[in-house]
């Protein structure tokens, strides 16, 4: 059975008498539009910093990446590292440079008579050494030395004449043929230290763009708190505004006068929101001060700093090629290019003492050219002739027993290397890990930016309907103050996710190894 609409339930009578006074009312008395945070508003800090005649710096991200590259002291201090491990590269090098040697001597000494052969006689003696001597890259040993003397011998029986001068040049030559010979052992330690000057550098490299990172971060940080602070100003706008309402409908004894005070409750709640938001935008300005500038002038925390680049962002959800990037960043990163060093590193290291383990087998070459005189002359002449050559051959064997020691180096060799090995092919897998979660977090976040664009869109609408709906009595204070709450709180999530996405951005750079500062 159909009821009549002269016997509809009385509620929905009264609904409609409430529409249609709700039209007569917000026709009398329309509602305030609902503000809106805009890129304009003045922040207090700027306002003091004209006042009072500080410097204010205009940065966009570009310009701070560009600063931060030159000045922060953190990376001022890192870059050090690949010059030092260039001077020990320089010093393993050294073991090829030529040196030159030599020594001055002076003795005496008396002897007494033996037998008629042997009389008494009392000598002095005095010579000198000069060298030149250089290790060669096979490992060999080249010697070449000038010895003068000059003898003299004071003997009763004048059995020895009183003075003679003896010249001598002599060659020598020693190379080892099992251990420690030959180009690959003994420029191990120099292709060693070119490894770390090429690790040292990756790490450097890395240090980069890990600051770089930070320094996105903390500018959309900065960027993130001046809106924010203009999304709270809005909305202490519109509880002072219900508040004027208030007060007005007091006036003219439509409400009591106790209600002000709920009011006046979330007025004092929006500047308490205003103060913790103004404290927020001091506090990101100075962590990003801290990334860009050094002290050096003492200026440091007396400029302002004024970003400029738009944090908004409307991305389009997409898909991206992350197997490229693995491939990529597996390629370019420069953490993993310091690992490659390590390992390189190792296997010298290995290389040295798997050889450390033979037996030493040297071929010693010498060959000498001496004179002597009754003066240096003479003798130096026949010593520069080869008048009187000596040559020889020699083989010298060692076998050391047990071992121990250079078998416990190949053993600690083998079992690093083997650990950089397996440490370089974890940080593969992590890379892999970061790209997948980087891509991820960046098309979420994309979606979320739609979302929650449209979470303020509604929002908005919500507190102009509860605005209206309070002015014709339909509503509460409490829920305008509500309705007012959760436009607050979405519009701070959308600036939050666009901060996210921004960073997210730098992020997946970073996590490819390419996040570089901008050319000009």
């Amino acid at each position: 059975m159909i009821a009549s609409p002269v016997l509809a339930p009385w509620p929905w009578a009264r609904l409609a008498l409430l529409l249609v006074a709700t039209g007569l009312r917000a026709q009398q008395q329309p509602a305030a539009p609902v503000p809106k945070p805009g890129t304009d508003a003045p922040i207090p800090l700027d306002e003091v910093a004209e006042r009072s005649g500080l410097p204010m710096r205009r940065l966009s991200i570009e310009d701070a990446l560009r600063i931060g590259r030159h000045n922060n002291v953190e990376l001022r201090t890192a870059e050090l590292l690949p010059e030092e491990a260039d001077a020990d590269r320089i010093g393993a090098e050294a073991i090829f440079d030529p040196e030159l040697y030599g020594n001055v001597g002076y003795a005496q000494a008396k002897a007494p008579q033996r037998n008629l052969f042997q009389p008494a006689n009392d000598t002095t003696t005095a010579d000198a050494t000069i060298g030149w001597r250089q290790r060669v890259v096979t490992g060999g040993l080249f010697d070449l030395a000038y010895r003068p003397t000059r003898f003299t011998a004071v003997s009763p029986s004048g059995a020895f004449p009183d003075r003679q001068y003896g010249s001598e040049w002599s060659v020598s030559y020693t190379q080892p043929l099992l251990r420690g010979g030959w180009t690959d052992y003994s420029l191990a330690p120099v292709r060693s230290a070119r490894y770390r000057v090429s690790g040292a550098r990756a790490d450097f490299e890395r240090t980069v763009q890990d600051t770089l990172l930070h320094i996105v971060q903390a500018y959309w940080e900065l960027v993130f708190a001046r809106d924010n602070y203009r999304v709270v100003t809005a909305a202490l706008g519109v509880a002072r505004e219900q508040l004027r309402i208030t007060e007005e409908r007091i006036r003219v004894r439509e409400l009591a006068a106790r209600d002000r005070v709920a009011d006046e409750a979330e007025v004092a709640r929006r500047q308490e929101d205003l103060i913790v938001a103004e404290n927020d935008i001091r506090r990101r300005e100075d962590d990003l001060r801290r990334l860009l500038f050094d002290d050096q002038q003492g200026e440091l925390w007396r400029q302002n700093l004024l970003p400029t680049s738009e944090m908004q962002v409307a991305p389009r959800p997409e898909e991206l090629p992350w197997q490229e990037y693995v491939t990529q960043a597996i390629e370019d990163r420069p953490d993993l290019h310091s690992l490659r060093s390590l390992v390189g590193a190792a296997q010298e290291d290995l290389l040295r003492a798997q050889r450390d383990l033979l037996p030493g087998l040297d071929l010693v070459g010498t060959y000498s050219s001496d004179g002597v005189d009754g003066s240096f002359g003479p003798a130096f002449s026949d010593s520069a002739r080869q008048d009187f050559p000596d040559w020889g051959l020699r083989l010298q064997f060692t076998v050391p027993i047990g071992n121990q020691a250079a078998q416990s180096r190949k053993l600690h060799a083998e079992l690093e290397l083997e650990r950089r090995q397996r440490g370089l092919y974890g940080a593969m897998m992590d890379v892999a890990k970061d790209v997948r979660d980087a891509v991820r977090n960046l098309q979420a976040l994309a979606q979320s930016i739609l979302a929650s664009g449209e979470s303020v869109r509604l929002a908005v609408t919500n507190l102009e309907t509860e605005q209206v709906k309070l002015r014709v009595g339909a509503s509460t204070a409490f829920e305008v103050q509500r309705r007012n709450q959760e436009l607050q709180q979405a519009r701070s999530r959308h600036l939050r996710n666009q901060l996210d996405y921004r960073v997210a951005q730098s992020r997946l750079l970073h996590v490819r190894g390419l996040l570089k500062v901008p050319t000009e």
